[in-house]
C-alpha cells in the first residue's frame, strides 16, 4: 500500500462507522501495515494477515506487524483460519485483482464479520467512463499495471491484476453473502479524465437499456446496481473503494 489517497479514504471509511473507534478490524494481506498503523493509534483492536513471507509488496514494513497478531500464509482463496462473526470491520485493500475468483472470500468475509459489521475493500476501478471507452476501442480495461502476460509464472500469479473486479458480479456476490453496498469514497481522477464526463448521457442511456435485463428477474436488485453503475464517484475515481455492510 503505497497510496495516500486511498489510505486517507479507507481511514475516513472506518472512522465514519458507529462504534468507532472501539472496533475489531482484520486487515486482509495487510502488507507493510500503513492501516492497522493508524487504526491502532485511534485505539481500535487491529488484527492483520500475510500471504508469503517473501511478498513482492513490502517494502517498509511498521513497527506495528510486530506487536499485533498477524496471521500467515493465509491464502485468501481459501477459509480464512480465523472463527465466525468475530470482526466489526474486515478490510481488503488492493487485494480482490489478484485472486483467482472473489465468490470464496466474499463468503469468508461475511462469515467473520458479525452482524452488522462492515468490508471494506478497494480495487482499481474498471467501471470508470475512461476504463469503460478504452475497452470499447481497444478490448483491454485500463488496468494502470500489474497485467497477467506470458512472462509471469504460475507462481507467480498473485502478483498480477489477473481477475479485476467486475461490478455486476460482485454486487450479486455481495448479495448471496448478505451484505449490501452502502457507500463508496472518491480517490482520485487524472485531470484529462474529467473530460470523459461529456459522455455521461451515452454512458447513462447504455446503462440503463442494459440494466433492464437484469431488472426482469430482480427489479430491487436491478435498481440498486444501476444506481452503483452510473454513481459520479464510480464514474471518475481511479480506485474503487467500497463500504458493504452484513445484515
Amino acid at each position: 500500500m503505497t497510496n495516500p489517497i486511498l489510505v486517507k479514504q479507507v481511514i475516513k471509511g472506518v472512522r465514519s462507522l458507529s462504534g468507532w473507534p472501539q472496533l475489531r478490524v482484520l486487515d486482509l494481506s495487510c502488507g507493510d501495515g500503513e492501516i492497522l498503523e493508524i487504526l491502532a493509534r485511534d485505539g481500535c483492536h487491529v488484527e492483520g494477515t500475510h500471504f508469503r513471507s517473501d511478498d513482492y509488496i513490502y517494502r517498509q514494513p511498521k513497527d506495528i506487524l510486530h506487536s499485533i497478531t498477524v496471521h500467515e500464509h493465509v491464502d485468501l482463496s481459501q477459509p480464512l483460519p480465523l472463527p465466525d462473526e468475530s470482526y466489526d470491520v474486515v478490510i481488503a485493500t488492493e487485494v480482490l485483482e489478484h485472486l483467482p475468483a472473489h465468490a470464496p472470500v466474499c463468503a469468508e468475509v461475511s462469515r467473520v464479520l458479525k452482524p452488522g459489521g462492515y468490508w471494506l475493500f478497494s480495487t482499481p476501478n474498471i467501471h470508470r467512463i475512461q476504463s469503460r471507452f478504452q475497452f470499447f476501442w481497444t478490448g483491454q480495461h485500463e488496468l494502470r499495471s500489474a497485467r497477467l502476460g506470458w512472462h509471469v509464472p504460475a507462481s507467480e500469479l498473485y502478483s498480477t491484476h489477473h481477475n479485476p473486479v467486475y461490478l455486476p458480479v460482485m454486487h450479486a456476490l455481495l448479495y448471496q453473502q448478505k451484505m449490501r453496498i452502502r457507500r463508496t469514497f472518491f480517490t482520485h481522477c487524472r485531470l484529462l479524465n474529467w473530460l470523459y464526463l461529456l459522455l455521461w448521457p451515452v454512458v447513462a442511456i447504455a446503462s440503463t437499456i442494459e440494466a433492464r435485463h437484469t431488472m426482469k428477474r430482480s427489479p430491487s436488485g436491478g435498481r440498486d446496481l444501476l444506481k452503483w453503475l452510473l454513481e459520479p464517484r464510480g464514474l471518475l475515481s481511479e480506485k474503487w473503494v467500497v463500504l458493504a455492510q452484513k445484515s
